[in-house]
């Protein structure tokens, strides 16, 4: 079916009772084609809020960002992203509201776009959506950099007792691995049986926060002056020019937010997903926002021995150890911090998994039929799930091999989200921001406004945050970003190769069973109706 022309409202779903041939077929199939929803509105926040977490993302990264700017540009730095992560979630969380799909932005790219378009850019944000998702730079964001942190974290804890140990890459990747199959086998066998996990995180995240905070702040012996929390820049980069320093800085707060768009890919988990996604995006900018700043400022007054902690192998257990004067408060808070690290690479494969199993459900993937498929019992996607846990393994053994490769593969990963967040967009602007009427959001004039900053914002980030640390680096410091991107379009390409023929793009009439908070059942009741065995 083709998608509207440009200017023309997309229709309504149909009315409960009205049932398609294509949704009584959905129902002949079988089980196996939809996803049991059971995650509420509080959950869908604390599962978003446990992919972009606030506090642990600033805590693992705020040394690193000390070199590149200095406390003025981690403290301002985030409170500057924050307001255009409020612009990005206004922009996602209103064609959410439109369009609830577990595919978000493809999806919403094939509706937007013109019938000769729709397949091209559709494809297009599908692959992009999906690379950005399966990897990310090693900061607590996403399911490669959360698994990898956590293999650090607790290799840094056995340092911590045995200070003369070397850590191995291998033994890294071991742990790294460990992590990886554990995330993948709850959400097997266990995550659909747990729809609170995400208020259990939303609770016991907000805890180990306080405790942290709460404790070093009171525990330190000293505290840093105002002058070296509020106003302190250093430039240990090489760049000469202030702006740029200042720009690719903010990258270190901006990863808070990598991964926002967590929520929209769990819309078909969740009941009533065209009004909890837009709330699950703006708390988790909010939420992310305060107790990132919260955090990084407690640890900043609460520094002891800036250069011990920037050396350390993890500066947050550093930092502790400092403030506390206590090696076993380092490892309690650390263990508590390591099982938050646990339940986000279980939450972060969640999405993935959806993104992927969307994607090849509407014939994007060779062999769609099967990896389009909702396993009968277990009600999860299974392979798209083994695919997920596949790239997470394959980023794993390049992460041994060679930090360069991947520190290139990671770093254009997180703009590629914002790419993936922009085209919708400008799609969405050229139509003079015509979509489904009724929807629960509605932006208005801010509306012009917020879908301008999120193109403005990824133009600004596709050139800025592509360019090495260093002004003339050596070959092993080369941001290879761009033959990464290459290589990337290869394999898309592949795809398309293989699925041209079968990829038509989704439209406004296949989201009508997904707008339908109980399909199974309409669809049985009609079902019924169509044989006859019901009056």
């Amino acid at each position: 079916m083709n998608a509207d022309p440009p200017g023309k409202l997309a229709p309504e779903p149909k009315e409960l009772g009205k049932v398609s041939d294509k949704e009584v077929q959905l129902h002949q199939d079988g089980p196996t084609q939809s996803l049991k929803r059971n995650i509420g509105g509080l959950a869908i926040i604390g599962l978003g809020m446990s992919i972009c977490n606030g506090w642990a993302a600033m805590s693992s990264t705020i040394v690193i960002g000390l070199a590149q700017g200095g406390t003025a540009v981690v403290l301002y730095g985030l409170i500057f992203t924050s307001a255009i992560n409020v612009c990005l979630a206004l922009t996602l969380g209103e064609m959410a509201a439109a369009y609830p799909s577990a595919g978000g932005q493809y999806v919403w790219s094939s509706i937007l776009a013109g019938p000769r378009m729709k397949r091209a850019m559709s494809f297009v944000v599908g692959w992009t959506t999906i690379f950005s998702w399966i990897t990310i730079r090693p900061y607590p964001s996403q399911v490669a950099s959360v698994v990898i942190i956590s293999a650090e974290v607790i290799f840094a804890l056995v340092q911590t007792y045995q200070p003369l140990f070397v850590i191995q890459r291998w033994q890294v990747f071991l742990v790294y691995m460990a992590v990886n199959t554990a995330s993948i086998l709850c959400n097997l066998f266990a995550l659909q049986r747990l729809p609170r996990m995400g208020t259990f995180f939303l609770c016991f995240s907000t805890i180990i926060f306080l405790a942290i905070l709460i404790t070093c702040v009171a525990a330190a012996p000293t505290h840093q002056s105002n002058e070296f929390v509020w106003g302190t820049y250093t430039n240990e980069i090489g760049w000469t020019s202030s702006f740029v320093v200042v720009v690719t800085g903010a990258v270190n707060p901006a990863y808070v937010f990598a991964g926002l768009d967590g929520a929209i890919h769990i819309a078909e988990d969740c009941r009533r997903p065209a009004r909890a996604v837009p709330y699950a995006l703006l708390s988790t900018v909010g939420m992310g926002f305060l107790t990132g700043f919260v955090m990084s400022v407690g640890l900043l007054y609460s520094i002891q021995d800036l250069d011990a902690a920037t050396s350390s192998e993890l500066p947050f257990l550093a930092i502790i150890v400092q403030a506390t004067g206590s090696q076993a408060a380092g490892a309690v808070f650390m263990t508590a911090f390591l099982l938050v690290l646990l339940v986000s690479s279980n939450s972060v494969h969640q999405p993935t998994s959806r993104l992927i199993w969307s994607f090849a459900r509407d014939g994007g993937l060779p062999y769609s039929a099967h990896v389009g498929s909702v396993h009968p019992t277990l009600h999860v996607p299974v392979i798209p799930l083994l695919i997920s846990w596949t790239g997470v393994t394959i980023l794993g053994a390049l992460y041994v091999a060679s930090t360069t490769v991947y520190n290139s593969i990671i770093a254009c990963c997180i703009v590629l989200g914002n790419v993936s967040f922009a085209i919708p967009s400008v799609q969405l602007l050229l139509r003079g921001r015509k979509m489904r009427e009724g929807r629960w959001l509605r932006l208005g004039m801010l509306g012009w406004v917020v879908n301008g900053v999120t193109v403005a914002w990824t133009a600004i980030t596709l050139v800025m945050w592509l360019f090495p640390l260093e002004p003339d680096p050596a070959p092993a410091d080369m941001n290879y970003s761009v033959a990464v991107l290459g290589v990337m379009a290869i394999l898309a390409g592949l795809d398309w190769l293989a699925v041209r023929k079968s990829f038509s793009g989704p439209d406004v009439e296949d989201l009508a069973l997904i707008e339908d908070e109980e399909p199974a059942r309409r669809c049985s009741d009609a079902a019924t109706m169509v044989d006859g065995s019901r009056e």
